[in-house]
């Protein structure tokens, strides 16, 4: 009997043994799943981690062509609240104020600020000069004193965006910071990589297709003349004026013969062509409407021809009232 109690007792233990041994097994194999999870979590940051260093790749390009298309989209906005029609310097051809000065060709001989300093042209924003121009707009006055010009320069001064304006008349160009809080956060946000909008209480008036048009009399009267005909070379500019008479603006030399009629109602330009009687003697005028946005597509849509249109328009004499 004392030896069969022994061999149970030593049974059980035995089975005790087995049955820890299977818990154990159990628990490592517990805690070799549970680790799994640590794995992946180490990988997703791994990730993050990635993706920190594409945008900080990404923030060091200052400036690029799309975000100079989209000031492109964001000046063609805003000039026209500011009843201005601003050319932009493509790259290439030069761009030249009423004044006579060049851009960016003589950005070497101008102030910032009153001082001199070292200032460029850069594609990118970045270079060895104080202040690198990414993009240049220039208006040109029509109203006197004349000449006029407002330009624009979108520049980075230390890698930070800032807008300079050049209005000199004469001497040295002196570019200052504008105080145009539209521009500046314009530029400021296209930098930043968000969407630039005009301000609220300017937009409404933008939305409307007529404030983004020409009107101004003088420069609808150039292409007026040139659509009638006429050649304008440099010398017929220079006697070019446009004066009122009988409830029309009239822009011609001097004389009679080279006198064109027109008025401007809305978005619709009438201009005059005289008719002649069987005697060849010019006995009535014949009206033509033609729209503000048609005259613009054939005589003020590309950079060219709205710098020709400005310069000419800029150099007029103030508008005659001959009814007084």
């Amino acid at each position: 009997m004392k030896i069969r109690k022994w061999h149970l007792a030593t049974v059980f233990v035995a089975t005790a043994l087995i049955l820890t041994g299977c818990s154990s097994q159990n628990q490592s194999a517990k805690k070799s799943s549970s680790s799994k999870p640590t794995t992946s979590v180490v990988s997703h940051k791994s990730k993050k981690t990635n993706k920190t260093q594409v945008n900080n790749k990404q923030a060091t390009v200052l400036w690029d062509s799309s975000k100079d298309n989209q000031l492109k989209v964001f000046i063609d906005q805003w000039g026209p609240t500011m009843k201005q029609a601003y050319v932009k310097y493509d790259g290439s051809n030069s761009l030249k104020t009423s004044t006579g000065t060049i851009y960016p060709d003589d950005l070497s001989k101008v102030t910032v600020e009153g001082a001199n300093a070292s200032i460029g042209w850069s594609k990118d924003g970045k270079g060895t000069n104080e202040y690198n121009v990414v993009a240049i707009y220039n208006y040109n006055g029509t109203v006197p004193p004349l000449p006029n010009h407002i330009t624009y320069f979108f520049a980075f001064h230390n890698n930070q965006p800032i807008v300079l304006v050049d209005q000199s008349r004469d001497g040295t160009p002196n570019l200052v910071e504008t105080g145009n809080n539209d521009l500046k956060s314009g530029f400021n946000d296209i930098v930043a990589g968000k969407k630039a909008a005009v301000n609220s209480n300017t937009e409404a008036s933008n939305n409307k297709q007529l404030s983004q048009l020409v009107t101004d009399p003088k420069m609808v009267g150039v292409m007026v003349y040139q659509m009638h005909g006429a050649q304008i070379s440099s010398d017929v500019a220079k006697l070019l004026s446009v004066y009122t008479a009988n409830g029309r603006y009239w822009i011609g030399t001097g004389t009679s013969l080279s006198n064109v009629g027109y008025t401007i109602s809305g978005e619709t330009v009438t201009y005059y062509t005289p008719h002649y009687n069987d005697d060849t003697e010019k006995d009535d005028w014949i009206p033509h409407n033609i729209s503000l946005r048609d005259l613009e597509n054939q005589y003020y849509s590309s950079n060219d021809q709205k710098q020709n249109v400005q310069a000419i328009a800029g150099q007029m004499p103030s508008i005659d009232n001959m009814d007084d």
